[in-house]
């Protein structure tokens, strides 16, 4: 066989890379499925290295207008990037409670400046990975990666009760200050990003109407 490569080799020249690797010994299969995976793990790492800095670059500063982010299309790819790996994500739908009445009784620059110390709470709260998007001066929609049970949804939620209930750079701040929360889970609460949004709108509401300062899902 040896004497059948180098009279080839010398009539048509060297043997293409391609025909080289073809010859050389094969990895077993259990080799191959071990460097398949530390590839989808180093490409999922990747993918999320990569939200955190298109949202960085987007942002500029991690407490500056996040609003200008778009949240639908990282929506969407993080529901194929699920449906892929068969992980699970949540959406979590924050509202201001009673910010009208703040609005009203302290002026817009101390709504305004509520609106921004909220932001940034958040921002500082939540992971790189993660994702936020201002929805309105009071409303915001994030998404939590890495969701495998209600429970960790669960204590995102209160996480950021507890971390909004104490903010700072509010010139004149108001007694009270509470969020409502709804939450929705992909792939529980449906596979397209609108559903997603519209069941976490839902629950919002839901836990608004049953007096505010607490979060809710559809069941």
């Amino acid at each position: 066989m040896q004497h059948k490569l180098s009279v080839i080799s010398h009539i048509h020249g060297a043997l293409p890379s391609t025909q080289k690797i073809l010859l050389s010994p094969r990895r077993s299969y259990a080799e191959l499925q071990q460097a398949l995976q530390r590839a989808e793990s180093i490409t999922e790492r990747t993918l999320c290295e990569l939200l955190a800095l298109q949202q960085s670059q987007l942002l500029g500063t991690k407490a500056e207008a996040t609003d200008k982010l778009p949240i639908q299309p990282q929506l969407s790819f993080m529901i194929k990037q699920a449906q892929r790996h068969g992980s699970s994500f949540a959406v979590l739908f924050v509202q201001l409670d009673h910010y009208k009445n703040i609005y009203d009784g302290h002026g817009v620059e101390v709504a305004k400046q509520l609106s921004e110390a909220t932001l940034a709470r958040m921002v500082a709260t939540l992971r790189d990975c993660d994702s936020i998007s201002q929805q309105a001066d009071d409303q915001f929609l994030l998404l939590i990666t890495d969701v495998s049970r209600i429970y960790d949804a669960v204590l995102v939620a209160e996480k950021l009760k507890q971390k909004l209930s104490i903010l700072h750079g509010v010139s004149v701040m108001p007694l009270g200050i509470t969020v409502s929360i709804g939450i929705s889970r992909f792939p529980q609460d449906g596979n397209d990003a609108g559903l997603l949004i519209e069941r976490a709108a839902a629950a919002l509401l839901h836990a608004q109407n049953r007096g505010g300062n607490q979060f809710s899902l559809l069941r």
